[in-house]
């Protein structure tokens, strides 16, 4: 695949050079969406003697992976390094590696093969399910510790890599922490966080495709600059790992912020600027910073916004900034739910947002909502319901407003880490019901995602290293719903049982060697309270 790039680096493949293929378990649109893809990539290139070239999913099934900027095979590299950004990647790392001509089992690996490193939010969250994929496992932030984890790839063979790789802070490596049964040998690891963003290293030069705009290879937000605000999260809503794994959440400075935009304005060539973070509205200089994006003449793209911060100056500047959809997670709407799942927006906090956001001239609403959750009271869908149609009769009268409506899923290092999820008929039955509802509702789209992929998610985020052989042979087989259940009954189980079986608070965990002790008691407290909260008997 040739495209034409700009600020791509290729390095002269010459012997004294380690070369590092970044792995991105998927397509060249969806990777060069990542900013991930973005960090990494500069980051491992600005040491002068490596060489780094990014390996994504041939949009070819027949074509065995290689490396984008000098077509090497997996095997040309030393080190092959495994971005996985959700629990699904797992399946398609594995498939590269083996179209690749590279042993998934490290157990079963030459010695000759590269060194396999994995790391991303995924992995950070629990990396047992896929324990035997990697030599190493990097939890957490990489730019606190970058210097001492090239210093360690910078060893002469592969077993002396992996000894240095292994006394890196946030690094677990195999035959240092766990052995050849998955059995955890050594020191507790924590994962790294980065606290001070603005301090940290950030790619002002970003690769940027050209002439491909309506093609396949055409990243989700077009010809973009992507902009990192924050990391993290300080909610910690019940669900989501993002405000357990990666808390506190840190942030740049508005000062920094505007002097990234102004250097990548220099030295790259876009129409639109992405923010990135999962708490952008937290920031107090959001309105500031999307004004001085527009300044310079660029749109301006944002993720989800919590309701309580959105103003009508941050609104404004949006609309400013073209962007046409305003993205919003009221999660349910059962308001005593939610604000039990430590989702702190009243009903009327939202709505008040929606006035204002109506006001400001947006008429595309995108609504993310969840349900299944542990113990979900039987009026929550009815409730739900009825939120839907008040915002589309008194908040929200004309445009359209689409709906991602997912099952619950069960994630590691949460409080509902304890909790079961709903069966598949049951999941089913339930998104018959708000389909047929919701569809009543004048121009609601609603989009529902498969139960039995919800389920294999929850396998892939709360399972130990016992089920490496059930991954490892659905990826051989092919990911799809009938090779699961193969696989599953192969190992006497079926998605029914991998969706209701759930650990006790006094079990020892998978990730308890990754998971400070402290903040497990607070987990257990929190779910505790949670069921108090909604009168839950699970």
């Amino acid at each position: 695949m040739q495209i034409k790039e700009q600020n791509a680096i290729r390095k002269s493949w010459t012997p004294e050079k380690i070369k590092i293929g970044l792995v991105y378990p998927n397509t060249y649109r969806v990777a060069m969406t990542s900013l991930g893809v973005q960090l990494l990539y500069f980051l491992f290139n600005s040491w002068e003697n490596f060489i780094c070239e990014r390996i994504f999913k041939p949009l070819n099934p027949n074509i065995a992976p290689y490396s984008l900027e000098n077509q090497k095979s997996l095997s040309d590299f030393d080190v092959l390094a495994i971005s996985c950004q959700f629990e699904h990647d797992y399946i398609q790392a594995i498939e590269l590696l083996i179209k690749g001509g590279i042993e998934p089992d490290i157990r079963k690996r030459k010695e000759d093969d590269p060194i396999i490193i994995c790391g991303g939010p995924s992995v950070t969250a629990n990396p047992f399910p896929v324990l035997f994929l990697g030599d190493a496992f990097f939890l957490g932030d990489i730019e606190p510790i970058i210097d001492e984890f090239m210093i360690a790839l910078q060893n002469e063979n592969k077993k002396g890599r992996r000894d240095e790789l292994a006394s890196v802070r946030g690094i677990i490596a195999y035959g240092h922490h766990y052995d050849n049964k998955g059995k955890w040998i050594g020191e507790s690891k924590q994962s790294v966080k980065l606290k001070n963003l603005s301090k940290g290293f950030y790619p002002i030069k970003q690769i940027i495709p050209e002439g491909v705009k309506g093609t396949k290879n055409e990243p989700i937000f077009g010809k973009s600059f992507y902009l990192e605000t924050d990391r993290g999260c300080s909610e910690r809503c019940m669900f989501c790992f993002v405000g357990h794994c990666r808390f506190p959440r840190a942030s740049r400075d508005l000062d920094s912020l505007i002097k990234i935009i102004d250097k990548a304005s220099e030295v790259n060539d876009f129409d639109k600027v992405v923010l990135y973070g999962s708490a952008i509205a937290q920031s107090d200089d959001l309105e500031d910073l999307i004004e001085h994006i527009v300044s310079k003449n660029y749109q301006v793209s944002c993720s989800s916004i919590r309701t309580d911060y959105l103003t009508e100056g941050l609104l404004k500047a949006l609309k400013k900034g073209k962007q046409r959809t305003l993205a919003l997670a009221p999660e349910t709407g059962d308001e005593r739910l939610r604000l039990a799942l430590n989702k702190r927006m009243t009903d009327e906090s939202i709505f008040e947002a929606l006035k204002l956001s109506w006001e400001a001239g947006f008429r595309q609403l995108k609504l993310y909502m969840i349900y299944g959750f542990p113990c979900e009271p039987l009026e929550t869908k009815d409730l739900t319901e009825d939120f839907i149609s008040q915002i589309r009769k008194n908040h929200f009268p004309t445009g359209k407003i689409n709906i991602s409506m997912n099952q619950f899923i069960t994630k590691a290092q949460t409080p509902l880490q304890f909790s079961p999820m709903i069966p598949v008929k049951d999941s089913k039955l339930l998104q018959k019901w708000y389909r047929s509802q919701l569809y009543q509702i004048k121009n609601v789209q609603v989009s529902l995602y498969g139960p039995e992929w919800a389920i294999i998610q929850r396998i892939l985020s709360l399972r130990g290293s016992e089920y490496f052989p059930v991954v490892k042979k659905v990826s051989e087989l092919g990911n799809t719903i009938g090779n699961w259940k193969k696989v599953l009954k192969q190992s006497d189980s079926n998605l029914d049982q991998e969706a209701v079986w759930k650990y006790k608070t006094e079990d020892s965990l998978p990730w308890d060697n990754i998971l400070k002790v402290p903040q497990k008691n607070a987990l257990i407290a929190a779910y505790k309270r949670y069921n108090q909260e909604i009168d839950c008997n699970e």
